[in-house]
């Protein structure tokens, strides 16, 4: 075995010993900013860290000692973080994918954030009675399809490996969203460039559907890599487009994400994106923390990505049915010839 082989694979040991105890991670990424502004600059003199020579402060040998101790350990931990993910992520053992990372840089985000937040502000101030809803120019619901289908092609990446793929036409994504102010029963169904599956409002807000499992969730996501498994939990209910094997179980599996519209503790908009496959698993092993893997991976690297833009066009869609309400008031309050 090369050197170099053999000092990455304890690389990649001491990150995988990492993300087992969680605690540590946070403990040792802060180490340096703690050594350097809280122990050093208060309390360095008084640990024999520090000594004051012409009134200048400067580091004893013991504060040499640690000092290299402390940038030595926070440095590993840093590179193994970098080793485990350009060499385990990228040839698919624990993939999350780093090119869509790429791609969505934090520049985009930081104009999202934004954005955002300012359209959250302008419906408070819509609701509030301060101001006019106006007239939204561009078209949020033309947007949504082509996100979703964006969404479509960027969890069949994250979820397809060289010997195991699921492609656009197995992954079907749908996107139901609500104005709880206006009508906290009535859902809308986001327009799609695939074909629609045909599940009434009475199935999609049944008692043991995925849907309404996540509705009353406190949790975010549900990923039921299993529909079977979902079923016999009555966290899911079969439609007319499921399939199933030889022995009667229901083939595929189901996933379910909430966003939550909130300002100043406000609820605007909830949404609930579904995606589901009728044919293959998400993950093609039942291993636990295979799954666990998967389902970390596509929530924080996929859908908390979408769901920037996603919120966005929601909110232009919300300013739009206010729109409509005002001018419905308007129209109600004209005196009739």
């Amino acid at each position: 075995m090369g050197v170099g082989k053999y000092f990455k694979e304890k690389l990649i040991a001491i990150h995988k010993w990492n993300q087992k105890r969680w605690l540590i991670i946070p403990l040792i990424t802060s180490t340096i900013g703690v050594w350097f502004s809280l122990i050093l600059t208060y309390l360095g003199i008084n640990l024999h860290l520090l000594t004051v020579i012409n009134n200048t402060r400067i580091l004893t040998w013991q504060g040499w000692v640690f000092t290299g101790l402390v940038v030595l350990v926070s440095t590993i931990f840093v590179i193994a973080q970098r080793v485990y993910e350009f060499e385990e992520l990228n040839n698919g053992k624990d993939k999350a994918e780093l090119v869509l990372l790429n791609v969505m840089n934090s520049a985009s985000n930081e104009l999202c954030d934004i954005k955002y937040a300012t359209l959250k502000e302008q419906i408070k101030d819509i609701k509030s009675g301060l101001n006019e809803a106006p007239q939204i120019l561009s078209n949020p619901k033309e947007q949504l399809k082509h996100i979703i289908k964006c969404l479509n092609e960027s969890l069949c990446t994250i979820l397809s490996y060289p010997d195991y793929k699921i492609n656009g036409k197995e992954m079907y994504i749908c996107l139901h969203y609500n104005f709880p102010d206006e009508n906290n029963r009535e859902w809308y169904l986001a327009e799609s460039l695939y074909a629609e599956k045909s599940i009434s409002k009475k199935e999609l807000l049944g008692n043991n559907s995925t849907f309404n499992k996540i509705l009353k969730s406190k949790e975010d996501l549900l990923f039921c890599n299993s529909k079977e498994d979902a079923r016999k939990q009555d966290s899911y209910v079969p439609d007319s487009e499921d399939h199933y094997d030889e022995n009667n179980n229901l083939k595929g599996s189901i996933g379910c994400y909430k966003i939550q519209i909130i300002h100043q503790n406000k609820p605007y908009i909830n949404a609930i994106i579904s995606f589901v496959t009728y044919s293959k698993k998400f993950v093609n092993t039942d291993d636990k923390k295979h799954i666990d893997t998967l389902k970390y991976n596509v929530k924080e690297n996929i859908l908390s990505i979408y769901k920037k833009r996603i919120s966005i066009e929601l909110c232009l869609l919300y300013i739009s049915k206010l729109r409509e309400i005002q001018q419905q008031q308007v129209n109600n309050e004209k005196p009739t010839a």
